[in-house]
């Protein structure tokens, strides 16, 4: 039973924790959620090369990409006294 838990080093455990943790602080409107959500997705990349997913690895890159943005726009979202500047 133990080898079939350690079978990918314990990564693949990790990251459903860190991808729950993520999943629970955005619902709680913390942006930690996002950064916890990239390190999920990085290890399950990690996982996804072990068990030879293709898929996998292609669809935790464009989750990283995702959670980066959404932390990336949560940073730079404006307040209700804030103008938007023309880019010229």
């Amino acid at each position: 039973m133990w080898d079939v838990i350690t079978n990918y080093y314990g990564i693949d455990w990790t990251a459903m924790v860190l991808n729950a943790a993520a999943i629970y602080l955005l619902g709680k409107k913390r942006k930690l959620g996002f950064v916890l959500g990239v390190v999920a997705n990085i290890a399950w990349i990690a996982f996804a090369v072990l068990a030879h997913s293709v898929a996998t690895v292609v669809a935790c890159s464009i989750f990283v990409f995702l959670n980066a943005r959404g932390w990336w726009n949560w940073t730079r979202e404006l307040t209700p006294n804030q103008r938007v500047e023309p880019i010229e």
